[in-house]
């Protein structure tokens, strides 16, 4: 196919549509359940992969992308409703998605000249030039709503980057992950190792493990319909615009350690690495952004589910499964001294009523706990370390950097394990330039004291 410009320091070298490979054992159709509703609206879950692979693009060409489209293929055919379309309905009963084996998924092989290791760091870099890398999920039409689009791009001789946008509403990060490891290890190691080209568990499309008894579906659809009129869901979308840029805050195991010994010296109580980190970025978040005169910012996150229900469900559970927690508290107090102590202990409480009152427990405020105008300030995470997604190995070794792009249109922060520190944590956000500015140096200054006083302390 002949090249085409599309994005300035972007060629496209080939579009093409991937099947799922013959024999798959997925339901023609798969109802969505109250879980798949809560994101029914969402925008698509947007994931950059980097990774170093320092050949020319005739090399990839030849030698790396037969591998990738079979070994995608292969994976299709175990996780053949992502090649499917969603089509919805007045009644939460009756959205589904719907497949078969003549489906097929956009995939795109495109060349970058832009460069590889800038814009695969972790210091501030403009949004707009990670946004060709990543492709686009077409809008639906009679057929249905597409659910899942590809892209490698080729950095020439250093890397190439693979772009995932998927439909949340069909897919929690979960079952993104899984299907992603699936590929990759079919893809890593090659078709005559892999019987059938099968890796791992195959998922579990079983739609009468989730029970709702108290409508939950119908429920959330009803509090979506009215978000989608609160003017401060357009204020929290922050792509496209000229000023966004997008850094990375790394977290180290020792870093967590400390902020864990502050916050049982001043709480007598301990508190999980999440709640921690967290909690951290959070304050650092509301010092950069200005006291908001007592008002009651809320910060809130998902929960995974799937071991939390009674009976729990299995890993390889398709779909999404995801609870939803906040946690609140006062601007001012988060701006203090003791900011991250408050966020932390705040996150850590949103926890504890999590785990004494069940997963479903106050399901039925989810929504409109979350609304934007119910608070000053609203931050949320997208993410979560328990994925793996440093393990998406396609033979390149691990990624070198993973980006999440949707955050820009959620104003929210992207939660992963950190690739060369086991224990440790990495949190991106998007935020216009000067907040970013500010909000760097805070942490910084944060952690430039956090150390300070530990060594001041002789380490105990």
């Amino acid at each position: 196919m002949e090249a085409t410009q599309q994005e300035p320091g972007i060629k496209v070298l080939e579009q093409c549509r991937i099947s799922p490979a013959p024999g798959s054992v997925a339901p023609d159709s798969l109802p969505l359940t109250f879980f798949d509703c809560i994101f029914l609206f969402c925008s698509p879950v947007q994931r950059i992969f980097f990774y170093d692979l320092p050949c020319p693009v005739s090399d990839f060409l030849a030698n790396h992308l037969p591998h990738l489209k079979l070994s995608l293929s292969l994976a299709l055919r175990d996780f053949r409703p992502l090649a499917g379309s969603l089509h919805p309905s007045s009644g939460v009963a009756k959205h589904e998605i719907r497949s078969s084996d003549l489906d097929t998924v956009p995939f795109t092989v495109a060349e970058s000249g832009d460069d590889f290791y800038d814009i695969s760091g972790n210091h501030a870099r403009i949004c707009n030039r990670l946004h060709p890398l990543v492709p686009p999920l077409l809008s639906g039409t009679g057929t249905g709503w597409p659910l899942l689009a590809l892209q490698v791009t080729l950095f020439p001789d250093t890397g190439v980057a693979l772009g995932i946008t998927i439909s949340h509403s069909v897919a929690d990060g979960t079952t993104s992950s899984n299907f992603l490891k699936a590929w990759a290890a079919a893809c890593r190691l090659g078709m005559g190792e892999v019987p059938d080209g099968r890796v791992g568990a195959p998922p579990s499309y079983d739609r009468s493990v989730i029970q709702d008894p108290m409508d939950l579906g119908g429920i959330f659809l009803r509090d979506l319909n009215l978000l989608k009129d609160d003017s401060g869901m357009e204020v929290l979308n922050l792509h496209g615009r000229n000023d966004v840029v997008r850094s990375t805050s790394v977290i180290s195991q020792e870093q967590i350690k400390k902020l864990g010994e502050v916050f049982s010296g001043k709480t007598a109580t301990e508190c999980s690495s999440f709640a921690l980190a967290c909690g951290f970025i959070w304050a650092c978040l509301a010092k950069a952004s200005g006291v908001s005169n007592g008002k009651t910012e809320a910060f809130g996150f998902v929960f995974e589910a799937r071991g939390r229900l009674d009976p729990p469900l299995p890993a390889t559970y398709f779909g999404n499964c995801l609870g939803v927690c906040l946690a609140e508290a006062d601007g001012s107090d988060l701006a203090g001294e003791d900011g991250a102590v408050i966020a932390s202990a705040a996150i850590r409480k949103a926890v504890q009523r999590l785990n004494s009152g069940g997963a479903l427990e106050g399901a039925e405020n989810w929504i409109r706990s979350i609304a934007p105008s119910a608070f000053a300030r609203t931050l949320s995470a997208a993410g979560a370390p328990r994925l793996g997604l440093y393990q998406v190995d396609f033979g390149w070794g691990s990624p070198r950097k993973i980006e999440v792009i949707s955050i820009e249109k959620t104003s929210a922060i992207s939660i992963a394990e950190r690739r060369e520190d086991a224990g440790g944590l990495e949190i991106g956000l998007a935020l216009p330039r000067d907040l970013m500015g500010r909000f760097t140096a805070v942490v910084s200054d944060e952690l430039n004291k956090l150390s300070s006083s530990h060594s001041s302390s002789g380490g105990n």
